[in-house]
């Protein structure tokens, strides 16, 4: 059991050691097996900032303290009419917290951002409101630097989603929060009034949602009132049938007996031990099934894949330093836990954030902070949760100990996931999500940088064949199929892009076909784009035995939540031709306009099993060079052979950086 292989570690301000020999380099970030050389004397940088700044900075609207649920470990209920603050929100003050928001985005020449509508309350008993809300986010960012805002009820508790009119309105990136079984769930989510759990009505609008969107989110709350996190995971993956899966430990003063605790802080670890013990007793398909159904963010896989992937985090989130946590009476707090806590607003909307309380939270560099600087989780956690820290230590500064001694827990029972899968299952880790590499130049630049990936599409000397090969190790994310003889040519003519793929000898395998085409240069594809992983004016195709299409991709500025269903049209300009083993197609390309560095082409490959690969994984496209006409060859860091795994941790290929370890931009992860 892994439960029982790390019970003897110890560790230092640079190491983390097992009593089998493996390490953790705390700084690089490595995985080291046993007598393998110590690489913390050539040490890359953690690369730090200077200012906090943000993928999506975040406005949350707090549009009503009202809630039809008296959940046990709800921490709004208590604050209602908390400073004499009004239950629902002045519309006028919504336009003062946009203008605030608004501020934030200028001065961070943001691309993107997203509006919540609620937190507190219930936001769907208030959806008379929505329709002005929407209006008032378009108009008040009307002038701002962004791209794309999206906007409307990010969370509900569904209970008022019982018809099948309003069910169909939920999906994804929603999120709909389901404790676990009946038991467990209805003994801390139940009506008001005395009226019962919740659990059969959740359940049911549950269940429609998830048969129109499988990826819809499911969130549990973790308590001390049950510490089995793998019945409670079993009960969401299997029974209910999520595939997104977000669980958490619950935010609680150490006085309440549902909370983690000096005295139920054993309960919890055992709790997370004992469910990665059962995800690694499935066989391969079924352990990555689980993992895959594990929302990266959940709060043990988020440091999964920060110990897989190298990840450097110098802030816990960016609670205090972006966003606007707006309150029904206009107070504007650090995220939106404190939403309403007495004591802790740290600017108005009428006059935006004070500095010198935002100073506050921007000095909280991970590095810089006694308590933490010599933690060996530092840069797996960022310092822990503020808000936690005050409902244990009522101090930002001073995190919750308890929380602490969990998370490194967590730091190691992470390493020995990552050594376990590759040890015994590396095709698993291998088709586990992966981040994208950095080039140094990269690392060096700003997020309105241009973002130009390494890899090349050149012409071929006409003595080269110029196949490229798709399968092999490592080369597949998200199944385990993996024909090692598929390749792929590709070849610029009159006509446009030629692309001819050998399927091998299981062309069965292969479910379809995908291109994509993404115009570089002049701003038309940044840093920030690539962290957010948003596409700004990409075209792609997908093709299948049935024929192509072409993604008619939404141009709105403002986007409602949630988003809406793809709409693929039919491809009239592309010619498909899909034997039993030979896959070709030639599509037109976009003229080239001036100014333009060229266009980013990746191909993909699906497979029947969910899986996929692509001429290149660990950059999102290679630059194709269109002064030329003829056969084309790839260049660049995946060209050279397939990449070694380093240490063992994952595959990059050499010349690039895990993007986790760059921090121009940061994701605030609640």
């Amino acid at each position: 059991m892994i439960s029982d292989a790390f019970t003897h570690s110890t560790s230092d301000t640079l190491h983390i050691s097992f009593a089998d020999g493996y390490v953790f380099h705390v700084r690089g970030g490595q995985i080291t097996a046993p007598h393998q050389p110590c690489p913390c004397g050539d040490l890359e940088p953690v690369h730090q900032i200077t200012e906090y700044r943000e993928a999506y900075p975040q406005a949350q609207l707090s549009l009503t303290d009202s809630c039809n649920m008296g959940c046990t470990y709800c921490s709004f209920r208590d604050r209602v009419h908390a400073d004499a603050k009004p239950v629902t929100i002045p519309l006028e003050t919504v336009v003062q917290g946009l203008a605030t928001h608004r501020r934030r985005l200028v001065e961070e020449e943001a691309r993107y951002s997203r509006v919540d509508f609620g937190l507190a309350g219930e936001t769907m008993l208030v959806r008379h409101m929505h329709d002005a809300v929407h209006t008032m986010v378009e108009e008040g960012l009307a002038d701002s630097p962004v791209s794309v805002v999206w906007a409307g009820p990010m969370v509900t508790n569904a209970t008022l989603s019982m018809t099948p009119e309003l069910a169909d309105k939920l999906g994804p990136p929603q999120d709909i929060s389901l404790d676990g079984p009946k038991d467990v769930h209805d003994k801390v989510r139940f009506y008001t009034n005395g009226r019962g759990g919740t659990y059969d009505h959740v359940r049911s609008v549950l269940d429609r949602v998830l048969a129109r969107h499988p990826d819809m989110g499911v969130s549990a709350v973790l308590t001390a009132y049950c510490t089995d996190f793998t019945a409670i995971f079993r009960h969401l993956f299997e029974d209910v049938g999520a595939r997104n899966i977000y669980m958490k430990p619950v935010n609680a003063t150490y006085d309440k007996d549902y909370a983690l605790n000096p005295a139920t802080l054993p309960a919890f670890r055992q709790g997370y031990a004992e469910l990665v013990d059962h995800i690694l007793a499935q066989p391969p398909q079924g352990i990555l099934a689980r993992l895959l159904a594990l929302n990266s963010e959940d709060f043990f896989m988020r440091f999964f894949y920060r110990v897989k992937d190298r990840a450097a985090q110098v802030y816990r989130c960016g609670a205090g330093k972006s966003g606007t946590y707006l309150d029904t009476n206009g107070n504007l707090y650090p995220c939106a836990h404190f939403i309403g806590k007495s004591g802790w607003h740290i600017g108005h909307a009428s006059t935006g954030v004070e500095d010198s309380e935002r100073r506050k939270y921007l000095d909280l560099v991970v590095d810089e902070r006694d308590v933490c600087s010599s933690c060996p989780s530092r840069y797996v956690c960022g310092g822990g949760c503020y808000y936690q820290a005050v409902l244990a230590n009522g101090d930002i500064t001073k995190p919750d100990e308890v929380k602490c001694d969990l998370i490194r827990f967590i730091t190691d029972l992470a390493v020995r996931l990552v050594v376990t899968l590759r040890e015994e299952h590396p095709e698993v880790l291998d088709a586990l999500p992966s981040p994208y590499g950095l080039t140094d130049e990269a690392l060096a630049a700003a997020p309105e940088a241009d973002y130009l990936p390494a890899a090349r599409l050149h012409p071929a000397p006409t003595d080269e064949r110029s196949v490229i090969a798709l399968g092999g190790p490592g080369r597949v994310r998200g199944g385990l199929v993996n024909p090692a003889d598929l390749s792929a040519t590709l070849t610029v003519g009159a006509e446009g892009l030629a692309v001819e793929l050998d399927l091998g000898d299981t062309p069965d395998a292969v479910r379809g076909v995908r291109v994509r085409l993404q115009p570089l240069g002049q701003r038309a594809f940044t840093l920030h784009d690539l962290a957010a992983q948003q596409w700004p004016g990409e075209r792609q195709l997908r093709c299948a035995r049935d024929g192509a299409r072409w993604l008619s991709a939404p141009a709105d500025r403002f986007r409602r939540i949630p988003h809406p269903d793809p709409v693929w049209e039919n491809a009239d300009d592309v010619e498909l031709s899909w034997e039993e083993a030979q896959v070709r197609l030639v599509l037109p390309l976009p003229e080239q306009s001036d100014g333009q560095a060229g266009l980013g082409v990746n191909v993909f490959v699906d497979f029947e099993d969910g899986g996929w690969s692509a001429l290149t994984l660990h950059e999102p496209f290679a630059v194709l060079d269109r002064t030329h006409i003829g056969r084309l060859r790839l260049s660049g860091p995946e060209a050279e052979g397939r990449p070694g795994a380093e240490g063992v941790n994952g595959r990059m290929p050499e010349g690039l950086t895990p993007i986790g370890r760059w921090a121009g931009l940061q994701g605030n992860t609640c």
